[in-house]
């Protein structure tokens, strides 16, 4: 199998014809055919068939496909590290991060790679845990950063830890029980769970359990911390949130934070890459630089 070969049919797959693959690659029909062909003839096996629409992947098809996103993800990242070695210019990074660290950690961090690298094309998304592993099985993200669970993501991934931060409660400004700090006061509101229930927003059990009480039961889940508080600030809903962000959404006078007098557990954030891996000279920069910035927030604990 050649590369060229495999691109030609991820090109078809994603297009639905040979005629807009050839388009989308920048070469002629004739050759995304030749290529395709050669392909069927060296593994024995149709790859695709003609349909009304144009073609489609047979099974066999859609096994290679998996693979060849994998395959020429791998080159082209290999690509890009000899390339960054040579003159530190060009590649792409990707990388999932929670609320904490895009908002404490990435904006410090990227300007300290910039500064090396060059044309570093970054892209960033919002996800945690669960979600991660999904993206770091079809290659998606070269490495995250953000809250795991306790026993860790098993013998497949490295979690470095990075710092803690404390968890806050927060209430839409004008709420009729801001001015209480008591958990037990405030479960019977309706509470926003944020991240998932096997991940982040694990915390809301364990904060109500550790302080010997029922969790409130959540019928309403968001994804991403800011989504979280701009839905409070809109409704009677309660919610934890990390104290940064909680915090700032407070000086924006958007919602208040209350000051509960029972522990919260702190939310732990690590930086989290397969053991198999292979970062670029960029992608090493910015795990060093995100350590280097972690070491020196203001209100976390470094670990």
């Amino acid at each position: 199998m050649q590369s060229y070969q495999l691109r030609a049919l991820v090109a078809v797959a994603d297009a639905g014809s040979i005629t807009a693959a050839a388009r989308n690659l920048g070469i002629s029909q004739p050759a995304v055919t030749r290529a395709i062909k050669q392909l069927e003839i060296d593994l024995r096996a149709t790859l695709l068939y003609r349909n009304n629409a144009g073609v489609a992947l047979t099974e066999f098809g859609v096994a290679l496909v998996s693979h060849a996103r994998l395959i020429l993800k791998a080159t082209d990242k290999a690509e890009q590290h000899i390339a960054q070695m040579v003159d530190a210019r060009g590649g792409t990074l990707s990388v999932a991060s929670s609320a904490t660290p895009f908002m404490l950690v990435l904006p410090s961090a990227l300007e300290l790679v910039r500064r090396q690298f060059t044309g570093l094309d970054v892209r960033l998304q919002e996800a945690v845990y669960p979600t991660i592993l999904g993206l770091f099985r079809d290659g998606s993200i070269d490495f995250a950063i953000g809250p795991v669970p306790a026993e860790g993501l098993g013998a497949e991934f490295t979690c470095d830890p990075l710092f803690e931060v404390e968890l806050a409660v927060v209430l839409r400004r004008g709420h009729r029980l801001a001015h209480l700090n008591s958990l037990q006061d405030l479960s019977t509101l309706d509470w926003i769970l944020t991240g998932p229930r096997n991940g982040p927003g694990a915390i809301h059990e364990q904060a109500f359990r550790g302080a010997g009480l029922e969790p409130p039961v959540c019928l309403t889940h968001c994804e991403s911390a800011s989504a979280t508080v701009h839905f409070v600030a809109h409704s009677d809903a309660a919610s934890f949130v990390p104290r940064p962000i909680a915090e700032a959404f407070e000086r924006s006078r958007l919602v208040t934070v209350v000051d509960i007098a029972e522990p919260t557990p702190p939310m732990r954030i690590s930086l989290v890459r397969p053991n198999q891996s292979i970062l670029t000279p960029a992608g090493q920069a910015l795990f060093s630089a995100i350590r280097t910035v972690s070491r020196s927030l203001p209100g976390a604990k470094p670990l």
